[in-house]
């Protein structure tokens, strides 16, 4: 592959990156899977080419590593997020009951209050 088709590819996986950024930070799934698709294809060109030792091409493919490690990061905090939210959500779902303490010191259960969920825009 000449060195102009490397870097070409290395300017499309930078678009890529770009474009996996933004979905990851939209939620954006569909976004996100035809990314996925098209990295991969890119990928593969990538690593059937020959190395390749100028200083542009190792600038670019610099800048594609940085960018690929930033939306791994943007990634896990998406997990992280969708994880925290479906905890909220099985505690909305599922209370416990309270207790508290009656006047006499006596240890009182408190009914947990039936639990709803309220959608909003």
């Amino acid at each position: 592959m000449p060195r102009s088709d490397v870097a070409a590819d290395l300017r499309r996986m930078q678009a890529l990156l770009r474009q996996e950024e933004s979905a990851l930070r939209r939620c954006d799934w569909t976004r996100l899977e035809r990314c996925a698709r098209r990295k991969e294809a890119v990928l593969a060109r990538l690593e059937q080419s020959p190395a390749v030792q100028d200083t542009g091409t190792a600038a670019l493919a610099g800048q594609m590593r940085a960018a690929a490690l930033r939306n791994a990061r943007v990634f896990e905090a998406v997990l992280a997020g969708l994880r925290d939210a479906r905890a909220l959500i099985e505690r909305a779902r599922n209370p416990q009951p309270a207790s508290t303490y009656a006047r006499n010191g006596s240890r009182k259960t408190l009914g947990a209050p039936n639990a709803t969920m309220e959608r909003r825009a």
